[in-house]
């Protein structure tokens, strides 16, 4: 079986006091008519009934299953009340006019003019049904004392209610900056996935992350730092966002204090300049890292620990499904003994390349094709290792000479293409031109199935072709037929003295 849990509405317990106050002020106002009358307890007995009557209305508000709605009905049980008693005090003006106008205020707060309007109908239906009852009567006046009790209780009634209806708008304030700060937190989480998802790399992943959350919170600034889980001194990615370099500095001092320390995930470090950090570990949460991120806030609030927490969650998610994509992605274009691009990666830049001269008839690219010469030789005679040995020392020497803009890739068991984009053939040759004079100076020890180590030469084949000299579809075939007429021509001119005495020149 479920029980409901109902609670109270503040209406209901905002207004008690002004209720048990109005009700007492009341009463005393009976109590001196009745002295000054010399009516006595005809007067102050029927009085009794304003002071049970505050107790009785919060009792209906607390038991009802709506509060608010059964204080709305306390609030016009109170008009009928006031008017009724009205004309019990013969209408006495002062004291009819306080009254009245107190319980058009308080419905009209609660209620509007439609409840304003509701409550002014049963004030004086109220007084009418007493003045049938008892006898219509006026009293303008009393005396001086009682106008001043009377404008004295009236005063602090109306200044009571007003604080109270400043307290609730400030409440209903704080309660609505709440919901718009949750809301920011969930928007902002909301597109963190989408903008990590976009990002190329890590750096560029966190960067634009920090830049979203602090677009979402203009008044924070952000840090995070993922560090090397064996070296934990080394900080392989780190990002900041709406911080100084001075700030940046400081809190790369402070997070090694803090790792130091050992301390807490979620605990606020206190610095000399007084800043309300919130340092959140991402422990458990990357496989290969450890990161922190770092929040610092305009002034302290509670609940700011458990919003980083989020975000430190959704950042690791991020980075680690990120690492893990960049890791597959380079295992699908990575040759796995060079560590060079693929063939598959090579035709796909290739063809980017003739597209973009097909578009721009200006922009040229250019190809150079190598060949490992004797490489069978070498397997024949050493074994695979070594011919593996062999082709990691040629991918070595060629990654020595290329531009961060070249693609060097391996495209068969020995042979290693570079693109050039947006070059023509004058790039192409001046990387053949270098490798044809250094090479022949470099070597390569490789260990052999039976052991030993031997010193082999490097030869290389080469051709190289441009789209400034034939249509860019037939460019990679062009330096791939030159690559075999320059492997021809040396084969032909190759000394036998050249190269070791124990293995088949190279």
């Amino acid at each position: 079986m479920q029980h409901s849990s109902r609670r109270t509405h503040r209406l209901a317990l905002a207004t008690i006091a002004p209720r048990i106050f109005a009700f007492c002020h009341t009463f005393g106002l009976t109590v001196w008519i009745a002295v000054v009358e010399g009516s006595g307890w005809t007067l102050i007995l029927p009085g009794i009934l304003l002071l049970l009557w505050p107790g009785v209305a919060y009792a209906l508000a607390v038991s009802a299953q709506n509060s608010k709605r059964a204080e709305f009905r306390n609030l016009l049980y109170d008009s009928l009340l006031f008017g009724f008693w009205c004309s019990v005090l013969d209408f006495y003006v002062l004291a009819t006019i306080t009254i009245g106008l107190a319980c058009l205020m308080n419905n009209l707060v609660v209620g509007g003019v439609r409840k304003m309007l509701i409550s002014a109908v049963l004030f004086t239906t109220a007084a009418l049904i007493g003045s049938a009852l008892t006898g219509f009567k006026f009293r303008p006046y009393v005396s001086n004392n009682l106008d001043i009790y009377q404008w004295t209780g009236a005063v602090i009634y109306f200044l009571t209610i007003g604080r109270i209806t400043y307290s609730q708008n400030r409440q209903i304030g704080r309660s609505i900056g709440e919901i718009q700060f949750q809301n920011r937190v969930f928007h902002a989480l909301l597109d963190l996935g989408t903008v990590a998802n976009r990002a190329t790399n890590i750096h560029t992943l966190l960067d634009d992350s920090l830049n979203h959350l602090h677009s979402h919170f203009p008044d924070y600034g952000f840090a995070v730092f993922v560090q090397e889980r064996q070296r934990c001194e080394v900080t392989r990615y780190a990002a900041v966002a709406g911080l100084s370099p001075k700030d940046e500095q400081r809190l790369k001092h402070l997070l090694a204090s803090v790792r130091r320390q050992r301390v807490q995930p979620d605990t606020r470090p206190q610095t000399d300049e007084g800043e309300n950090l919130y340092v959140m570990s991402m422990e458990g949460r990357l496989s290969l890292y450890e990161g922190w991120l770092i929040m610092k806030a305009p002034s302290r609030e509670d609940g700011l620990e458990q919003i980083l927490s989020l975000f430190a969650d959704q950042l690791a998610a991020a980075t680690e499904n990120k690492l893990l994509h960049l890791e597959l992605k380079k295992t699908a274009e990575r040759d796995g003994l060079t560590g060079l691009y693929n063939r598959g990666f090579l035709e796909a830049a290739l063809q980017m390349s003739i597209q973009g001269k097909a578009q721009t008839p200006s922009l040229d690219f250019a190809v150079l094709m190598m060949d490992v010469d004797k490489l069978k030789e070498v397997n024949d005679h050493y074994g695979h290792v070594a011919g593996d040995q062999l082709i990691s020392s040629v991918a070595k020497y060629l990654q020595l000479h290329c531009r961060d803009s070249d693609i060097l890739a391996r495209c068969g068991g020995d042979e290693f293409v570079i693109l050039f984009p947006s070059a023509d053939l004058t790039a192409a040759k001046r990387m053949a031109n270098l490798i044809r004079d250094n090479l022949p100076e470099q070597r390569c020890i490789i260990d052999t199935a039976s052991g030993e180590r031997e010193e082999l030469t490097l030869h290389l084949s080469l051709g190289f072709a441009s789209s400034s000299e034939v249509p860019a579809i037939q460019v990679f075939a062009l330096a791939d037929q030159r690559m075999y007429e320059d492997k021809n021509h040396r084969r032909k001119q190759r000394v036998d003295d050249l190269g070791t005495a124990s293995w088949p020149p190279l």
